[in-house]
């Protein structure tokens, strides 16, 4: 009996490493997929800044065109304005002259304000830009890092596996049977150590008769909750 429990400790001491590495593989793959959120994250950023701009640049052009138009337009009034003698004709092309340049004001005002908007998402740009590039490189070099690790996993993974293959079939028919379901089904714990008569997993505490029955090694025991091995 004693060596079943020897059997079954050593073979929950390889699953447990098995589920070690596999745990810090999913830790890595997690790592990977947070570099290529961030690195996605801040080339949509960089993106969006460029469509931005191009929008700015598209706004302040169509500005400034209107600008020259309304330049165009008080010169012409100036011009006619000059030439003309009777005081009514002269007061309405001041008039004009008065709605004209307000409008100008207005115009030389937005396009300031999109100048200012421009240069300031130029230089977040070359911000975003720089930090992109620098997250590229730092991201390529974890990934790096992080592929190895996966790999180095997988294999001590597999090592530990094998050993727990070659070992288990070395149980009783009806205990492997058992010990592997409870491997696959009780959170990768298939025997658990008492404590007193508490077990060591579900902390339930069992009949004085099977702890007792458990300690001398009369027979092999399971715990009457979580039913796994225990000894």
């Amino acid at each position: 009996m004693k060596n079943e429990i020897s059997i079954m400790v050593e073979l929950q001491h390889f699953w447990d490493n098995v589920l070690k590495c596999d745990s810090e593989t999913e830790r890595c793959r997690k790592s990977i997929k947070t570099w290529d959120t961030r690195l996605k994250e801040i080339s949509l950023k960089v993106s969006t800044l460029e469509s931005e701009i191009k929008a700015l640049k598209m706004n302040l052009k169509k500005n400034e065109l209107d600008l020259d138009e309304i330049d165009s337009k008080i010169k012409k009034v100036e011009e006619r304005k000059n030439q003309l003698k009777s005081e009514r004709e002269i007061e309405a092309q001041n008039n004009e002259l008065i709605v004209l340049n307000e409008s100008k004001e207005k115009l030389e005002g937005v396009v300031l304000d999109l100048l200012e908007k421009l240069e300031t998402s130029e230089d977040k740009l070359v911000e975003l830009k720089t930090q992109l590039s620098e997250s590229e490189i730092q991201t390529k070099t974890d990934i790096e890092a992080l592929n190895k690790k996966i790999t180095d996993n997988q294999k001590e993974s597999e090592s530990f596996k094998n050993k727990f293959n070659e070992l288990l079939i070395s149980l009783d028919p009806q205990i492997r049977s058992r010990f592997s379901k409870l491997i696959s089904s009780k959170d990768g714990v298939a025997i658990a150590h008492l404590n007193g008569e508490i077990c060591s997993r579900c902390n339930f505490q069992i009949p004085s008769s099977i702890t007792l029955s458990a300690s001398t090694g009369r027979s092999i025991e399971t715990c009457t909750n979580c039913g796994r091995f225990i000894y």
